[in-house]
């Protein structure tokens, strides 16, 4: 009897814990099955394993665990394949139950997303706004993350003593200068290539280039002569704007000898021509204004109402854990970066390694209320989740989600809070609790204070929440057995 086969796609808008982790959980379920399992990650290395013709062919099921959504070119490869297509979050959750059920949560796929593809209209949580959205984070991120850490080394080289002079002022530019100025590049590009690739996430690749040029417009105050750039709301507009236009003006049949000119030529000029002049006398200016209000209300707002909504901010990050909540949280902290504001952003450095390194911390400390195999994750918990990679916590989460989610919940909101009184600021995405010595956030001692207290904070509350979820769970047992 021939073996049943599997292909699958993971990704998610990180491109880092979660992609990886469906993978493994894909290909571990499904060979235990019997099934022939390959797996392609869309991650931060970019994409891995590339699925063949041959397997796609050959395949019985195909599995879409996706947080960033797909471009239209990339579902045509399942054309009338059966997929099962879900949330990457749901996928974690609920791998067991889907690979039990591979028929009947199968569709036969159309190949497109298209409002009468079954596959894609049934699951709206994966091809909404917020995946767009996140693929136009997803693909930002690189470059903050890159020019970020190449203007702390600059400035670290700075701090050391090293000259920091450009071309103009001694001659030959420095190395801390080149470090600095080139590491600002990924800040200048982070939002154009954001609004891109949110277009590019509905529109596919003809809006990639138009939205590309009229976000950057948007965001050069110079050019558009307005007082400031239109900021990641800028991006957000001109993005979805440029998107659906493109999804809807592709679908203008011409005459076949004429049709190979639309992707590549056709709707790039006609769509630049159009959101050129309108980013110029509409949509850049009223954007610009725009932003500029949120970024004035954002100081305003009185101190008190500030920390409640810190603490918001804080419960948020740690309540899903990489989930649509905390990825709404992280994604309002991120985009205002790029205005210079970086107070709620220091929220998400502070919170974001909580949760994970509590968890590994108290099942070492308190080892009886844990599992085993959550004893043997500890370790691996704790650095990884130092790296502000909050995954790690689902499966201690999902073991015991009430005590577990209260316990981060209250930590993740006061450490939230604390951050911002301390006046903690995060600069740029880096490599977690290290960041503040690479220079990404300031200053060095409110951060690890307020990490410290958070973190100290959500272990003994996991350890006090959770031994009396066990006590009450046993003496419901023994009342039972009576």
């Amino acid at each position: 009897m021939t073996s049943k086969s599997i292909v699958a796609v993971t990704n998610c808008p990180a491109g880092i814990a979660h992609t990886y982790m469906v993978a493994e959980a894909i290909q571990q379920k499904g060979e235990a099955r019997g099934y022939t399992v390959h797996v392609e990650t869309q991650g931060a290395s970019g994409v891995e394993n590339v699925l063949t013709i041959a397997q796609i062919r050959e395949a019985d099921y195909v599995i879409l665990a996706l947080g960033k959504g797909m471009t239209d070119d990339d579902r045509k490869r399942f054309a009338g394949k059966k997929v099962v297509e879900v949330s990457v979050s749901r996928a974690i959750k609920d791998m067991d139950e889907i690979m039990a059920d591979l028929e009947g949560h199968s569709k036969r796929f159309a190949g497109s997303t298209s409002d009468d593809d079954p596959v894609s209209s049934s699951a709206g949580s994966v091809t909404g706004i917020m995946s767009y959205l996140m693929a136009g984070v997803s693909a930002a991120l690189p470059f903050v993350i890159g020019g970020g850490m190449l203007m702390a080394f600059g400035s670290i080289l700075a701090q050391f003593g090293a000259p920091s002079v450009g071309p103009g002022e001694g001659g030959i530019a420095s190395f801390a200068w080149v470090l600095s100025n080139v590491g600002s590049l990924g800040f200048t590009f982070m939002i154009p290539i954001m609004g891109a690739y949110i277009a590019n996430a509905i529109g596919d690749k003809p809006a990639l280039a138009p939205a590309f040029i009229c976000t950057y417009l948007a965001n050069n105050a110079e050019l558009l002569g307005t007082e400031t750039g239109a900021g990641f709301l800028g991006s957000i507009a001109i993005g979805l704007s440029v998107g659906y236009f493109v999804k809807a003006f592709r679908k203008i049949k011409l005459p076949k000898n004429l049709q190979s000119l639309m992707g590549f030529f056709v709707i790039p000029v006609v769509t630049l021509f159009v959101f050129g002049l309108l980013t110029y006398y509409v949509l850049g200016p009223v954007m610009a204004w725009l932003m500029s209000a949120l970024i004035s209300m954002l100081g305003a707002i009185p101190s008190e109402l500030k920390l409640v909504a810190a603490f918001l901010v804080g419960c948020m990050l740690a309540f899903d854990l990489g989930g649509p909540v905390n990825k709404a949280a992280w994604f309002f902290s991120f985009s205002l970066v790029a205005s210079g504001v970086y107070d709620w952003y220091g929220i998400v450095g502070v919170v974001g390694c909580i949760p994970p390194m509590a968890c590994g911390i108290a099942s070492l400390i308190r080892p009886q209320l844990f599992s085993e195999g959550e004893r043997d994750a500890a370790i691996p918990a704790i650095i990884v989740g130092s790296t502000c990679t909050s995954e790690p916590a689902i499966p201690y989460v999902m073991a015991a989600p009430i005590p577990m989610m209260a316990a981060n919940l209250l930590a993740g909101g006061i450490a939230g809070v604390l951050s911002m009184l301390l006046g903690v600021q995060r600069l740029a995405p880096g490599i977690g609790v290290l960041d503040p010595v690479l220079g990404l956030i300031t200053p060095i001692p409110s951060y690890y204070i307020a990490f410290g207290i958070g973190l100290v904070l959500n272990v003994v509350l996991i350890v006090v929440f959770k031994s009396s979820w066990i006590k009450r769970r046993e003496a419901k047992a023994a009342s039972k057995a009576q």
